[in-house]
């Protein structure tokens, strides 16, 4: 995947709706100190760069919030200001305990496969899988054919030949993550066809088919693993800013690395 056709990453793909990220937004913002629309929308497009954050909509859900009253409005020097409320506060941590440990979980992975990409940063050792159903928003954001094919032609790259059962394995044990077998032989199989790969099967059975990277596979390994750590980086980045943002803290900012 070149570096100008990465997939985006936002709230959405991690399994919040558009007014989930706002209401959270506000909610987080608020509980530090009163605001009023334009400055809070002001911030929000400061804190999260990348994508047009709809004024309206934010306005929009801020009066739904007032109406259900997790927000208070009031004027102030001919300024209409929003603050937060105890129902807001009790809203606000509700959404902080029900998605912090599912962001947690898939960050641990992220983090991982990013170390094994440029050896730095953590590496937190793997205590068990990413759950089943975090699977599903870690395929969101990352483009998991990039990943495997990293791994795989790094896998070939240094030994004389492999299978994809031992990539499976090396997916949970490195990372605490799989794909499903299905998937990872049809990849290989792409790959074959596409000269990165070649294979063989160890007997008449075919029970088993052993794989060898080719020259081309040398070839395109260094773009692949380039255009995988380009990713990983990224949502790295944006995962640890839902985590800080959940947590109530002042933002990372998301420009630069």
């Amino acid at each position: 995947m070149e570096k100008g056709k990465q997939q985006e990453t936002s709230f959405e793909s991690i399994g919040l709706s558009q007014r989930e990220f706002f209401t959270l937004f506000l909610l987080q913002t608020l509980s530090k100190e009163p605001n009023y629309p334009r400055a809070i929308h002001d911030e929000l497009n400061v804190s999260f760069t990348g994508k047009v954050h709809s004024y309206d909509y934010l306005c929009k859900t801020a009066r739904q919030l007032a109406a259900s009253g997790h927000l208070e409005l009031y004027a102030e020097n001919g300024k209409k200001y929003y603050k937060i409320t105890n129902k807001g506060k009790e809203l606000f941590t509700w959404y902080r305990n029900n998605y912090s440990e599912r962001f947690k979980e898939v960050k641990a992975v992220i983090d991982r496969v990013m170390y094994d990409l440029t050896g730095t940063g953590l590496n937190p050792p793997v205590v068990r899988e990413l759950p089943e159903e975090y699977r599903s928003y870690f395929s969101k954001i990352i483009s998991v054919k990039d990943l495997v094919r990293y791994v795989t032609l790094r896998a070939a790259s240094k030994n004389k030949r492999i299978y994809m059962g031992e990539i499976a394995e090396l997916l949970k044990t490195k990372f605490g993550w799989i794909a499903s077998n299905g998937y990872l032989y049809d990849l290989s199989h792409e790959m074959e066809e596409g000269s990165l790969l070649t294979g063989y099967w160890e007997s008449e059975k075919r029970t088993k088919r052993y794989l060898q990277i080719t020259d081309e596979g040398h070839h395109h390994y260094k773009q692949i693993a380039d255009s995988a750590a380009f990713q990983v980086r990224e949502v790295q980045k944006y995962l640890g800013n839902v985590l800080v943002f959940l947590e109530g803290k002042e933002l990372i900012s998301q420009e630069g690395n």
